[in-house]
């Protein structure tokens, strides 16, 4: 297996299919029960069984759309939604998939066996992650392009591609059936969210969290990641692959940033890649100000991925060579205080031109392992 197969946190942009893959075709409908589907919601080649309203509360009830792509879809427009208390399951694609909008509360509630449908043998692999997709990212919760919203306190488990994904919006649409389809579309950052409290396990060929960019240029800033649990198993391997878990925080695109992003209070443990990593992955792409505090990261990167080992956080630029007159990705002004990092090789491994600053973290590594290493 190539290490690039399974690094989703460094996923690039879809290739440009027509392919409408599990896509249901029915009347339209605001409400669908199991029975019924959206088709196309939002232009994005899918269908739901739900399509939100603006100020809609969806609250305590349960969502089969086994026979949709999406569970629910929160769409342009429909803004100050709350999704409260809901089981969402079976869906194709993404459980719940919210794009260029704001004010979103996603609040205990249960995603649960969504996402089992994106894998195609007939698309071409995805760049950065080597996945047979025609959608280039699709979590249990996909917020891509949203701001000022929360997914706090929620049970995201045993979903085909990822736990809980916050990616900016522009041409390219990652949650969509159909890559660039608009190279004329604005930029939608996603800013000023908190993704909290949740609890992450058996999400396959997926990472746990992921806060990272998708478009040229693209940015995220001002985002919370705190006291989640994410919890993987190492040496499992399933039919969709490993259990990957971890949380990302990545400047994924060239010339996209992500900005002042706390990453605290986080319990990560048995990951197939790096418990926590922050990386750059293209030229004149960056984070700025990632602070990395008060997490317990335990067992993780079995996989072997960028480390060549166990490794707890890791804090990646990635050394491909880059184009004449560009700058190498970078990962600027990172702190890594006050974790707690056990049973890995490397407790913290970086590479790079800029080395994070690492103050009052307890570290314990395995036989012949190195508490802090920086290449």
């Amino acid at each position: 297996m190539s290490i690039n197969h399974w690094r989703l946190a460094v996923a690039g942009v879809a290739a440009t299919s027509t392919a409408l893959i599990g896509l249901v075709v029915a009347s339209p409908t605001a409400h669908a029960d199991a029975t019924t589907c959206t088709a196309n919601a939002g232009g994005s080649g899918l269908s739901a069984a739900v399509v939100a309203l603006a100020h809609e509360t969806i609250a305590n009830r349960t969502i089969d759309a086994s026979t949709c792509d999406i569970g629910i879809y929160v769409g342009p427009g429909a803004s100050h939604v709350t999704i409260s208390g809901v089981t969402v399951e079976n869906a194709g694609f993404q459980g719940i998939f919210a794009e260029k909008t704001s004010h979103l509360t996603v609040e205990r509630s249960t995603v649960t066996g969504n996402g089992f449908r994106t894998v195609d043998a007939s698309a071409d692999p995805l760049p950065g992650n080597g996945l047979h997709s025609y959608v280039g990212q699709s979590f249990a919760i996909s917020l891509f392009g949203v701001s000022q919203s929360s997914v706090v306190g929620n049970d995201v488990h045993n979903n085909g591609r990822g736990g809980i994904g916050l990616m900016d919006n522009g041409a390219n649409d990652p949650g969509w059936l159909m890559q660039n389809q608009n190279p004329n579309a604005p930029l939608v950052a996603s800013t000023h969210d908190v993704i909290a409290g949740n609890h992450t396990w058996a999400n396959y060929s997926g990472c746990g969290i992921v806060v990272a960019t998708q478009n040229l240029g693209g940015h995220l800033a001002n985002l919370q990641v705190t006291g989640n649990t994410i919890a993987g198993t190492i040496g499992q391997f399933t039919q969709s692959g490993p259990d990957i878990g971890g949380i990302v925080v990545a400047a994924d695109l060239p010339n996209s940033t992500v900005s002042n992003v706390n990453v605290t209070n986080n319990s990560v443990s048995e990951s197939f890649e790096g418990g926590i990593i922050v990386n750059a992955e293209a030229f004149n792409s960056a984070t700025n100000r990632v602070q990395v505090s008060g997490n317990s990261v335990r067992a993780n990167n079995w996989g072997s991925l960028e480390a060549p080992a166990m490794a707890g956080v890791l804090v990646y630029a990635n050394p491909a060579p880059i184009p004449p007159g560009t700058d190498a990705p970078r990962n600027v002004a990172t702190t890594v205080t006050g974790n707690t990092i056990s049973e890995q090789f490397y407790g913290i491994w970086s590479l790079g031109d800029y080395a994070p600053k690492t103050a009052g973290n307890t570290i314990s590594v395995t036989s012949g392992g190195t508490p802090i290493f920086h290449g």
